[in-house]
């Protein structure tokens, strides 16, 4: 049978295409992302990528700051003993989560570094349970996620900049990295954390053949334990990223202005200079609140979800201005959730840069569950319109949306019902809220 035809995804590009998605993660529309990790301790700078531009660039900025603050022989695997995550709860972390109204979380089990939060046995000392803290957290996240009822994913980086495999992999043309520490890894948490997503990334340096991310893929969609709930993204080798895999990824404010042909994700971090925690930060770095509002709005109008970056500091903790931030976006989001979870594109994502539209059908309305957007049929369409900014004379013209004299009209968040006068373009005075 051929792979376009096969019941399974097999290990090829088109068939594993053909897999859907689980509904849950369109659904779902906003994350949470977490990078943590031994980069919270020197905290500097480019955060995670603090000891590739040490160790590779010779980066004199961080060269004299780890001599000033950890002296000449001070090592990046020094750095281990003071990750200790001393002040860490997963309870209260989770509920911090929950309260920014994400439905889903994606955490960074190792990023490019190689240390790794859960117990690995491919990472032998350079662990989170070997070193540093001395716990699983991984499984302490999980079960507190879990919890507050959000979908839990895991991020892995597929390669470790100065592993001496990896490096010999490549100067050898081998694949004794993948073979012998990449792969167990990734088979390690699916078996023993059971995620949501697999959130794949590091993969720019070598092909999808090297990664042998094809028949890793076939298997989660196969066989794996979370065969019918997985998500994956598309960060599986080089030049993959944007053609395969599950849904599209997308960083740092992306936005096309229009419906995408599949699904994506827009990842953004909190801290528009780094993805890990850093000392250095100010609070202008920080994007704010009607920033995340207007990516959001933004991104969940032209088929998208949102993925946003938090980076916590050495000893586990949520610094103010982020759990602020969190707090906020949440309380917007619980204020407007129907025009949020379970939508779907409108036929039309915005009229202008302010005013954006989602859309649900009706119960009664009979339409292909798999569309990617709801029709112009407006009888049988609810139609949600973010305004983004308001003109001075409060006037807001949705020139989308053709009313007629049957049209309902309403503030979420309110009991305002707008009065309808006539058919065609709608206005509405924003001065009778």
């Amino acid at each position: 049978m051929s792979a376009a035809l096969s019941r399974n995804p097999v290990p090829d590009w088109k068939s594993i295409d053909s897999r859907p998605l689980p509904a849950w993660y369109d659904n779902s529309k906003l994350g949470i992302f977490v990078h943590w990790g031994v980069y919270s301790v020197p905290a500097f700078n480019d955060g995670e990528w603090l000891w590739y531009h040490w160790k590779e660039k010779k980066d004199p900025q961080i060269i004299d700051f780890v001599k000033s603050h950890y002296g000449s022989n001070a090592t990046y695997a020094d750095f281990a003993n003071e990750f200790t995550a001393e002040d860490f709860n997963a309870d209260n972390f989770a509920k911090i989560v929950k309260a920014s109204g994400a439905r889903y979380f994606v955490l960074t089990t190792k990023h490019h570094d190689g240390f790794t939060l859960w117990p690995s046995k491919t990472s032998w000392n350079w662990n989170a349970k070997d070193i540093g803290p001395h716990r699983d957290l991984v499984q302490e996240l999980k079960q507190s996620i879990l919890k507050q009822n959000l979908h839990f994913g895991l991020y892995l980086s597929l390669y470790d900049w100065f592993h001496p495999l990896y490096l010999s992999d490549v100067a050898n043309n081998r694949t004794e990295y993948v073979e012998q520490v990449m792969l167990p890894q990734l088979h390690e948490i699916v078996d023993e954390y059971l995620p949501d997503v697999i959130w794949s990334d590091g993969d720019w340096d070598r092909t999808d053949e090297y990664w042998k991310s094809k028949e890793f893929i076939a298997w989660l969609y196969n066989e794996s334990p979370i065969k019918d709930k997985v998500v994956i993204n598309d960060r599986w080798g080089r030049g993959i990223k944007g053609k395969h895999g599950g849904f599209l990824t997308h960083e740092n404010n992306f936005d096309p202005g229009h419906l995408l042909a599949r699904k994506w994700e827009n990842c953004l971090t909190l801290d528009r200079q780094s993805w890990g925690y850093r000392r250095n930060i100010n609070s202008s770095d920080v994007l704010s609140f009607k920033e995340l509002v207007s990516q959001l709005a933004r991104t969940i109008s032209c088929g998208g979800n949102m993925l946003l970056n938090i980076g916590p500091d050495k000893q586990g903790r949520i610094i103010p201005i982020f759990e602020e931030r969190l707090r906020q976006l949440g309380h917007f989001v619980r204020t407007n959730e129907e025009a949020i979870f379970g939508t779907k594109p409108w036929i039309h994502q915005n009229d202008t840069d302010n005013i954006w539209y989602t859309s649900r059908l009706r119960d009664s309305y009979r339409f292909d569950s798999r569309r990617y957007f709801n029709p112009q049929d407006q009888l049988n369409t609810i139609i949600y319109a973010f305004i983004l900014g308001i003109p001075h004379n409060n006037i807001v013209h949705l020139d989308s949306v053709k009313a007629t004299l049957q049209t309902r009209v309403s503030l979420l968040g309110t009991y305002h019902e707008f009065q309808i006068s006539k058919s065609g373009s709608l206005s509405v005075d924003l001065s009778q809220v």
